[in-house]
């Protein structure tokens, strides 16, 4: 808990007018810290997208902080920011050594979150480009992304484990997304389970794809069979017939329903 003499960098610069007041931020964000590069981020994006206010947090993990914010034009956004100390070095070089598309990356502790935000940028224009739902990808700079809002006015959608609905078509159309994901965007999620699937509007979206690397990662096949165990043991939990071997061949194959 901050006390108010612990006035984070973003209170500071607010209170010298450096953000000409664009940024207003109230009691729900306030608290929390950013450093300087941070702030050049955001503050990069929120000029170049005129974004007028933060509305709300949506998440707060390890990694990353997501906020709700509303453009001059009204229209909503969701601003995911990387945490620049906490994303761990060893853990995420399994999903960048080795993705082509990134190997000319100059990649050490500095700039490794500024490659991740760059990552899930182009993963997400590669999905959404092959007909995935996913947030649409609006910009980044450095360690910050600015993608669309999924939700309601008030609240953000709510991830696949906290829905009651058809589980069976649900799992139909997930399973259609992972072989599109496969087959049309040659990519892997490499995180997929019910925590990274939101539900809005009788449909899932896929979220948060900067671990999601290209089939020809040399792990990319661990990673999918990965992803398969997780979603099959979450929709068996709800009572969907679910076969690991079948929807591995489904997804990299040629099998139809």
């Amino acid at each position: 808990m901050y006390s108010m003499s612990d006035k984070s960098a973003l209170e500071q610069l607010i209170d010298n007018d450096e953000f000409s007041n664009r940024l207003n931020l109230d009691r729900k964000t306030y608290g929390l810290v950013f450093d300087r590069r941070t702030l050049n981020a955001v503050y990069y994006l929120i000029k170049k997208y005129s974004i007028d206010y933060v509305d709300f947090p949506i998440s707060s993990g390890k990694e990353s902080l997501i906020f709700k914010v509303v453009g001059m034009n009204k229209k909503s956004y969701a601003l995911k920011i990387y945490k620049m100390s906490t994303l761990k070095f060893s853990n995420t070089m399994d999903y960048i050594k080795g993705d082509y598309r990134f190997e000319k990356e100059r990649i050490n502790r500095t700039n490794l979150v500024y490659i991740w935000a760059q990552k899930e940028y182009t993963n997400l224009k590669d999905m959404k480009k092959s007909g995935i739902k996913v947030p649409i990808p609006y910009g980044y700079y450095k360690n910050a992304l600015l993608i669309s809002y999924i939700g309601t006015r008030t609240e953000p959608a709510k991830q696949i484990k906290n829905i009651e609905t058809d589980f069976n078509a649900l799992y139909e159309k997930i399973k259609t997304f992972m072989r599109k994901m496969y087959k049309d965007a040659h990519l892997v999620h490499a995180d997929l389970s019910e925590y990274n699937i939101l539900f809005y509007r009788n449909n899932p979206y896929i979220i948060d794809v900067g671990q999601s690397v290209s089939v020809k990662h040399p792990m990319a096949l661990e990673f999918l069979r990965r992803d398969i165990k997780n979603i099959n043991n979450f929709f068996s939990r709800k009572n969907v017939k679910c076969d690991d071997e079948y929807l591995f061949n489904y997804i990299t194959g040629d099998v139809n329903d």
